[in-house]
C-alpha cells in the first residue's frame, strides 16, 4: 500500500512513464536490412514492428496497477510502422545523401501516446577543392520519449531533437587539417522532466586535426555557445535559470591498434555559466572510452564506457554525475541468421545543491539487459526478436522499477 502511494504522487509531480523504442530502432524499422552503407540512387523501405512492454510507466515494486492507473495490470503493447526514402547521388565534388521517414506509434490502451514522427537527415557533402571540404547537414529525430521520470499519464509524451550544422576542413597537407564549424542542436521534451530542461543551444568551434600513416587521429576544438531552456509547461521556479553560455574544450583520439581491436576515446572539459544564477554554474570532466574487437570475421565484441555532468536543475540539486558502461556482442551464425547480446549500467547522482539546502540523497543505478535474433530472409527484408529488461534500483523506493518488453520486428527495402 505504502509503494502504492509513492507510485500515484510520483505520477502527480513527475513526468510519466510509457513505453518508448529508441529512435534509432525505430528508424532501423525504416531502413535497409543489413547494408552498411546507401547505394547511390533512390531506394524505398517499410518496417513493422509489434512490441509488448510488462511495466508501461515504470511503476515501483509492490504498487497496485489497479489503485494507480484504474487497470488490472501496468504492461502495454505498441505497434510501429514505418515507411522511409533514400538518396544519394555524387555531383562531380559534390554529394548528396537525404533519409526521409514516417514512423507511426500505435498504442493498444493508451491512445494519448500515439504519435506520428516525422524524420530527416540531410546531408550535402560539398568541395570547393579536394583539400577544402565540408557538410551543410539537417537532423530531425521525434520519438515517444522515455517515460522512467515522467509526470502526465494523458497528454502525450514526445521527445523532438534538431541538429542543423556547417563544417569546414582544410587539409593543409597530408597529416594536418583545420576545423571549424557551427551549430544549432535543440532537444524539447513534450511533458517536463525530473531536473532534465527542453534546451537549446547556439554555437561555433574551431579545431586542429592530425592524421597519421597509419590510420590513428587526433582532434582538438574549442567550442562555444549560448542557450536557453525552453520548458513553457514547467512551473516558474525562482531557483531556475533559462539563459546560460557554455564553452568547451574537447579531444578526440582514434586508434586502429591491430588489424582486430580499434580505439576511441574522449576528454571533454566543459564550463557553463548562467545569466542570473551563479549558483546553477558548473565545471565539469567529461570522459568516454570505447573498444572494438572482432576477433573472428562473424564476432564482434564492443565495450564502452563514459563519465558525464549535465545540468539537473531542482530544489536540492544543479548537476548530475552519470556513469556508464555497455558490453555488445554480436555473433554471425550463418550469413543471413545473426545474435546479438548486450548488458550494460548506469549510476547516476545529483550534486552541488543550492546555498542552504540540504544535498539530494537519492542514488539510482539501472540495468540494461537485451537479447536479439536477427534473420535476413533474403537480401533486401529481414525479420528480427528482441527481448530487453530494464531494472532500476534507487534509495528512493518510489524510483526502482523492473520491466520486461519483448518485440518482434520486420523490415524490408526496395
Amino acid at each position: 500500500m505504502q509503494a502504492g502511494r509513492r507510485a500515484v504522487r510520483r505520477l502527480r509531480t513527475l513526468p510519466a512513464p510509457a513505453l518508448a523504442l529508441p529512435l534509432g530502432l525505430a528508424l532501423g524499422l525504416a531502413g535497409p536490412p543489413l547494408c552498411a552503407q546507401p547505394q547511390d540512387g533512390l531506394s524505398l523501405s517499410a518496417g513493422y514492428r509489434i512490441q509488448h512492454d510488462d511495466n508501461l510507466f515504470r511503476l515501483p515494486d509492490g504498487a497496485d496497477p489497479q489503485r494507480v492507473l484504474g487497470r488490472a495490470d501496468a504492461g502495454e503493447t505498441v505497434r510501429l510502422r514505418s515507411v522511409g526514402l533514400r538518396y544519394a547521388h555524387d555531383f562531380g565534388l559534390q554529394r548528396l545523401e537525404a533519409d526521409l521517414g514516417l514512423v507511426d506509434y500505435a498504442y493498444d490502451r493508451y491512445p494519448q501516446l500515439d504519435l506520428l514522427a516525422r524524420n530527416h537527415d540531410l546531408r550535402w557533402r560539398w568541395a570547393v577543392t579536394p583539400w577544402i571540404t565540408g557538410t551543410l547537414r539537417s537532423q530531425r529525430d521525434e520519438s515517444v520519449n522515455s517515460f522512467a521520470d515522467a509526470s502526465v499519464l494523458t497528454q502525450g509524451n514526445r521527445r523532438l531533437r534538431r541538429d542543423d550544422s556547417a563544417d569546414l576542413r582544410w587539409q593543409v597537407d597530408a597529416r594536418w587539417s583545420l576545423l571549424a564549424d557551427v551549430r544549432d542542436t535543440s532537444n524539447v521534451n513534450q511533458q517536463p522532466l525530473l531536473g532534465e530542461a527542453s534546451e537549446r543551444l547556439r554555437s561555433g568551434a574551431i579545431g586542429l586535426r592530425h592524421d597519421t600513416a597509419r590510420g590513428s587521429s587526433a582532434v582538438l576544438r574549442l567550442r562555444s555557445g549560448r542557450g536557453e531552456t525552453l520548458d513553457p509547461l514547467r512551473t516558474p521556479d525562482p531557483l531556475r535559470d533559462n539563459g546560460f553560455s557554455q564553452d568547451e574544450w574537447l579531444l578526440d583520439l582514434a586508434w586502429p591498434a591491430t588489424g582486430q581491436l580499434s580505439v576511441d576515446a574522449g576528454l571533454a572539459r566543459v564550463q557553463r555559466r548562467h545569466q542570473r544564477l551563479a549558483l546553477r554554474d558548473y565545471d565539469a570532466t567529461n570522459t568516454r572510452l570505447n573498444l572494438n574487437w572482432t576477433p573472428t570475421a562473424k564476432t564482434l565484441l564492443r565495450w564502452s564506457a563514459s563519465e558525464d555532468t549535465d545540468s539537473y536543475q531542482t530544489a536540492q540539486s544543479s548537476i548530475a554525475r552519470t556513469q556508464r558502461w555497455s558490453l555488445l556482442a554480436n555473433w554471425s551464425i550463418t550469413p543471413r541468421l545473426a545474435l546479438t547480446l548486450q548488458t550494460g549500467e548506469e549510476r547516476r547522482r545529483a550534486l552541488q545543491p543550492p546555498p542552504g539546502q540540504a544535498p539530494d540523497p537519492r542514488r539510482d543505478r539501472t540495468r540494461d539487459q537485451s537479447l536479439g535474433l536477427r534473420w535476413s530472409v533474403q537480401d533486401n527484408a529481414s525479420l528480427d526478436l528482441r527481448w530487453q529488461r530494464v531494472r532500476r534500483f534507487s534509495t528512493d523506493p518510489g524510483a526502482t522499477f523492473d520491466s520486461r518488453a519483448l518485440s518482434l520486428g520486420l523490415n524490408a527495402s526496395f
